[in-house]
């Protein structure tokens, strides 16, 4: 399951993430936020929230990959993720955000993400 929401006052993309991710829901969450980030002004903020994926299908992540690609093209300025249960997610992610050239903050809950996010660090 997931949920995509946009914050248009903070400028900030909220990607939230939960149980079993297949090929067929990483589509879903890729084509939503997708969506959500051409809504995006540049120097945006993205929020992924992992700490509820239990599992995630290796043929997936290429879907959700498109979401960090389409925020690296609209011009994002920063990217909190929160981990919890998946290692396997966060590092996933974590290789993938290397690859494409950024770094990503973690944070172990929503709110320390969003005081991330606020207060102007990291």
């Amino acid at each position: 399951m997931f949920e995509v929401e946009v914050h248009v006052g903070k400028n900030r993309l909220v990607v939230r993430i939960w149980g079993d991710v297949d090929k067929e829901e990483a589509q879903r969450v890729g084509d939503a936020a997708v969506s959500a980030i051409d809504r995006m002004r540049p120097r945006f903020d993205l929020l992924s929230d992992l700490k509820g994926v239990t599992s995630l299908d290796y043929e997936g992540t290429v879907h959700l990959r498109r979401i960090m690609e389409a925020a690296k093209a609209r011009g994002f300025r920063r990217v909190v993720r929160v981990v919890g249960r998946s290692v396997e997610a966060a590092l996933h992610f974590e290789r993938t955000s290397r690859e494409m050239g950024y770094d990503a903050y973690l944070a172990f809950s929503l709110e320390e993400a969003e005081r991330l996010l606020d207060g102007g660090g990291p």
